[in-house]
């Protein structure tokens, strides 16, 4: 981000009027201000304060622009607070802060006055100096117009809200702060700043406070809705502890461990969340002491400690052993123990946790009856508790209390607490019904969501359903679409190939057909041929015969010569190849003349073959007259009626057809 905006806004050193500066210098600055990030964020938070406060020594005049130097120290000062605040080294922090502002540097002193005032009120909150530090958060926030930078805008306001919310019981002045930060980035369009949420979250922390539970906990839902948004892993956790406590005060314990659960139930993602998930266990350990499980409470304050072991910080030991000392006491083979673990504290205790010390400490002395050392401690917690607007446990102090005097005699005691205890007690019972009242919304609304939620999900396995169904249908449908097409495909080209085949195995019959009529016709000019041979012989055997007297060899000879030209083989050869032309023919004309003579046949087969008189007479051997009279032996057969065209009925005879 830093490296965008000064490549856009930084001007040319013509345009500056300025002498040329090395052309590494501008890169130098970010590698500087870069390390000191890197080194934060990779917890190595002891080397990070030279190369930020670097910053603050770079030339003012005749290098940078105010612009860039402004952005420069506005993010290191940040950065810084960040640093002394994970160093806990807090009056280190207050005296360099205090120092950068008493040497007025120019670029602080004019346009970063609301960082610096922010950060050491942040420093002093940690020192107790609360005073001082509503001081400076009052001065940064009425600043206006300082610059236009709305991302330092959200910074400064959300801080101060949160440090508002450490050092002042008024928190009217922490919201308007959150407010602020609100609309700053809602404006802006930088909800997905990583303190935005966690400006959402502590506003819902105020309304949680102020007993408007639906409006921190819808407030809270949207915090952990924009964290996740914008992966904000830390502002996540802040905002679940806050929805635990909140649930946690409504009842709502399932809710409660639900939302504990975000910090308890994955390891840290930076070593300096510890302590932040050392606090949900916690909540955890008083959610279960609030379902009397006080066993379960030690067992979870004990992994709360190994947080806080890690981080080092005797803070949080502190509350643990106080939680710890206060649960042990449920215990009646425990309370010694837990009495020397409160004395063993005395002195040790920070001023903000000291109502809740004297409380637990005056309840377990009252426990085993030491009332004369109870007394004094209930009677300051009381005090001390409605401070901090903690009236529930303050009523059972003053409870507590009357009970003690009770038992020392002092029955007159018990008339100057009874009044301010019936006050709390009015006040704890309201804010009981309105709490109830809150809880029973917001049990209402989460069945009701959860009805929807289930609807919903009904609808959307329905849909899913649905969708399968349809993909299936689909898929179905496609593939029988593919199947039939295959077939379609598949089945055509198996009636082409049947096609070429048959066109092929026609091609073939007809060649055979063709080879058989080129043969028949050849059998029959082959007779002819002899025919007319035999005859041309027969002719000049008669003029041998009229020339010679002794013929009677020669008459033998052309008797012979005259005989059927045809014989039995090569008429059955003849037979063979008609039958491969016209395998039916016969059989229709035996049909049709069952007393048809084998030569008849013969001369019907040369009628089909359509011969004419002087073919057939010279293929039978016979005369043109002789064909005649076969010609009507066969038409009386038939019983043709006369002038019908014999040779034609024939044809049709053998053909099939009809007469």
């Amino acid at each position: 981000m830093l490296t965008a905006v000064w490549s856009c806004n930084r001007p040319s050193d013509m345009q500056r009027e300025h002498p040329a500066v090395s052309p590494t210098f501008y890169a130098d600055s970010l590698r500087t201000l870069g390390r000191g990030i890197r080194l934060i964020k990779e917890e190595k938070e002891s080397l990070a304060f030279p190369p930020l406060d670097s910053v603050f020594r770079l030339p003012v005049d005749d290098v940078l622009t105010t612009e860039e130097l402004r952005r420069l120290s506005s993010e290191s000062l940040r950065r810084l607070m960040i640093y002394f605040n994970l160093m806990m080294n807090f009056e280190s922090g207050y005296q360099y802060f205090d120092s950068l502002e008493r040497a007025k540097h120019p670029v602080v002193s004019r346009y970063c006055r609301r960082e610096l005032w922010v950060a050491k009120a942040q420093m002093l909150m940690a020192l107790d100096r609360h005073a001082e530090a509503v001081d400076y958060l009052n001065r940064a926030m009425a600043l206006k117009d300082e610059n236009n930078d709305p991302l330092s805008e959200i910074f400064c306001t959300a801080t101060a809200g949160i440090t508002y919310m450490g050092v002042d019981t008024i928190s009217t002045r922490a919201e308007s702060a959150f407010r602020r930060a609100c609309r700053v980035a809602e404006r802006s369009g930088l909800s997905n700043y990583w303190l935005y949420p966690q400006a959402i979250g502590r506003l819902a922390d105020i309304y949680l406070q102020q007993g408007k539970y639906e409006e921190s906990i819808s407030l809270c839902r949207e915090a952990i809705r924009l964290c996740e948004k914008s992966g904000s892993y830390h502002g996540k956790l802040v905002v679940a502890e806050i929805l635990t406590e909140a649930y946690r005060l409504l009842g709502l314990y399932d809710e409660a461990f639900r939302y504990c659960a975000v910090g308890t139930g994955e390891p840290a993602r930076a070593e300096v969340d510890n302590n932040l998930i050392g606090r949900f266990f916690i909540a955890k350990a008083e959610i279960h002491n609030n379902l009397n499980r006080p066993d379960s409470a030690l067992l979870v304050l004990a992994q709360a400690d190994s947080c806080f072991d890690r981080t080092k910080n005797d803070y949080y030991h502190l509350m643990v052993q106080i939680d710890r000392m206060y649960y042990l006491a449920a215990f009646p083979d425990s309370v010694n123990v837990a009495l020397r673990g409160f004395a063993a504290l005395e002195g040790k205790v920070p001023r903000h946790r000291l109502p809740y010390y004297d409380y637990y400490y005056g309840a377990t002395l009252a426990r085993v009856g030491k009332w004369l050392e109870a007394i004094p401690l209930l009677r300051k917690s009381i005090g001390e508790l409605k401070d901090i607007s903690e009236l529930h446990p303050a009523s059972e102090a003053a409870e507590l209390l009357m009970e003690g005097y009770r038992h020392t005699g002092r029955a007159a005691d018990i008339l100057t607490v009874f009044p301010e205890y019936r006050v709390m007690r009015d006040s704890v019972t309201r804010k009981d019904k309105i709490r109830q009242l809150a809880s029973a919304n917001i049990r209402f609304e989460t069945q009701k969501k959860e009805q929807e939620n289930l609807l919903l999900t009904a609808e959307v396995r329905l849909q899913d359903t649905l969708l399968h169904v349809y993909f299936i249908a689909g898929v179905c449908t496609l593939l029988l679409v593919f199947f039939i097409a295959g077939w379609m495909v598949m089945r055509h080209r198996n009636l082409r190939l049947r096609w070429q085949l048959e066109a092929q195995e026609h091609e073939r019959a007809d060649e055979r057909l063709r080879d058989q009529e080129s043969r028949l016709h050849e059998l029959i000019a082959a007779r002819q041929d002899l025919y007319e041979r035999n005859r041309s012989l027969i002719r000049q055997l008669s003029d041998i015969q009229a020339r010679h007297r002794n013929t009677c060899e020669l008459d033998s000879v052309m008797e012979s010569l005259q005989s059927h030209l045809l014989t039995r083989k090569e008429e059955e050869d003849f037979r063979n190849a008609f039958l491969s032309v016209y395998p039916s023919a016969l059989l229709h004309l035996r049909e049709a003349c069952p007393a048809v003579t084998r030569s008849e046949e013969l001369f019907c087969m040369l009628v089909l073959l359509k011969q004419s008189n002087e073919e057939l007479a010279r293929t039978l051997g016979i005369s043109v007259a002789s064909v005649s009279k076969t010609r009507y032996r066969i038409r009386v057969k038939l019983g043709l009626p006369e002038g019908s065209d014999t040779d034609a009925e024939i044809r049709h005879i053998m053909a099939g057809e009809d007469l």
